[in-house]
């Protein structure tokens, strides 16, 4: 057994050598990279001991790689379905590393692609059959319904993380198929264009508090004041096993939503978003109607989620709530075109109307660029007319 596995030399014109590892060809040849390290060690006896170290090290990843790949082929018989179970089942899978409710989603995914293209051979497939996929999961069901755009999207979108994930693997099929998706760009899924605006919250104010719902009103205003995501806002529930502690109901805990301790003694409320991790403030003092709900709210009762349902006496599960406020909304006159998320885009669009800075807006809605914040601002006619005056204010003084 050689000091050096995989080492080669190669000779310079001056004589001097150049040193570097060398992977099998064979892994290689199967998509193991990288395929040759170069290695700059001196020739003194400490230098040759880490050489052969660096050498060992490199050897030993690349038949950990190995070994995994004779796994993953003893699976693998070139079906999109064998693909998606190995996907799922693999402990080194980026599935693995999904959040709860994103694994939730892609694993329903996962069933559409399995139940109608399960069978097909992936060194087969063409242009043509991705798109005619894409064109097959955004049909109407039943026909006659409306088309369902997104789900064709996740699902191409799930498509792409298999064949991602074989090409990791060394699958020369994937590779070959990754490169035919890399070319094609599916059509988009239509932005949402409804917004939430002052008059739908006041509306939704009256008709939570006539039905008994103060939660739904509460919830409502700090959406829209605060341009938060319901999740930041009502918090979720997500699956955990053993342990103490929390809000608990059977296997799930209660986590992310806000809570009476985030309002310090000066009513500056902080919380870090959820999805990006970036912190905000706001100081409550500036959003008159969210006093009036929070003052609604026994000060003995201010402690723990802000946002708790009535029935139960516990922070809402995420279909209770989006049920329940559809119900009020419906009572308030608010049109079905106008969903509980529009609060966040809503107050965005209110901003912009008003002329805030988009760093400004950007910091306020948690978001990391001013780009993203951009995507929840649905234009109004006051913006486009905004423009226009500036405009025409430019043209006249310059013909003064």
């Amino acid at each position: 057994m050689t000091d050096f596995p995989g080492l080669k030399r190669k000779r310079n014109k001056d004589g001097s050598e150049r040193l570097y590892w060398m992977a099998r060809s064979d892994l290689v040849a199967r998509g193991y990279r990288p395929s040759s390290v170069r290695l700059h060690l001196p020739d003194t006896p400490e230098g040759r001991a880490q050489l052969s170290a660096r050498c060992y090290v490199l050897q030993a990843e690349m038949l950990t790689w190995a070994a995994g790949a004779e796994k993953a082929s003893t699976t693998y018989d070139g079906t999109i379905k064998s693909l998606s179970r190995l996907y799922q089942t693999d402990e080194d899978s980026p599935y693995r590393g999904l959040k709860w409710n994103s694994a939730i989603n892609v694993t329903k995914s996962l069933k559409i692609i399995e139940g109608t293209v399960g069978a097909r051979q992936i060194n087969k497939l063409l242009g043509n059959d991705f798109k005619g996929w894409h064109r097959k999961w955004g049909e109407p069901a039943p026909p006659g319904e409306r088309p369902r755009p997104w789900r064709a999207k996740h699902a191409m979108d799930t498509v792409r993380q298999l064949i991602s994930y074989g090409v990791t693997l060394g699958f020369e099929d994937c590779l070959r198929a990754d490169t035919i998706l890399s070319k094609i760009r599916f059509a988009t899924p239509p932005a949402r264009t409804s917004i939430m605006t002052a008059d739908h919250v006041e509306a939704i104010r009256k008709a939570a508090h006539e039905q008994g719902w103060h939660s739904i009103a509460l919830g409502t205003v700090l959406q829209f004041e605060l341009t938060m995501r319901q999740k930041d806002v009502i918090g979720e529930w997500e699956p955990i096993a053993g342990g103490e502690g929390g809000i608990r109901h059977r296997d799930t805990r209660w986590t992310n939503g806000l809570l009476w301790s985030d309002i310090d003694a000066d009513l500056i409320l902080r919380k870090t978003h959820t999805k990006t991790g970036i912190p905000v403030e706001h100081d409550l003092k500036l959003h008159p109607s969210l006093l009036e709900e929070i003052d609604r709210v026994p000060a003995e009762k201010r402690i723990g989620p802000m946002i708790i349902a009535e029935t139960t006496g516990e922070p809402f599960k995420h279909r209770n709530y989006t049920q329940r406020w559809r119900l009020v909304a419906n009572a308030a006159g608010v049109p079905k075109t106008i969903q509980n998320m529009d609060a966040r885009a809503g107050a965005i669009t209110e901003a912009y109307d008003l002329g805030a800075a988009e760093t400004d807006v950007m910091k306020s809605a948690g978001h990391k660029n001013r780009q993203t914040s951009a995507r929840y601002n649905r234009g109004t006619i006051k913006q486009t007319s905004r423009v226009a005056r500036m405009r025409l204010e430019k043209r006249t003084g310059n013909n003064d």
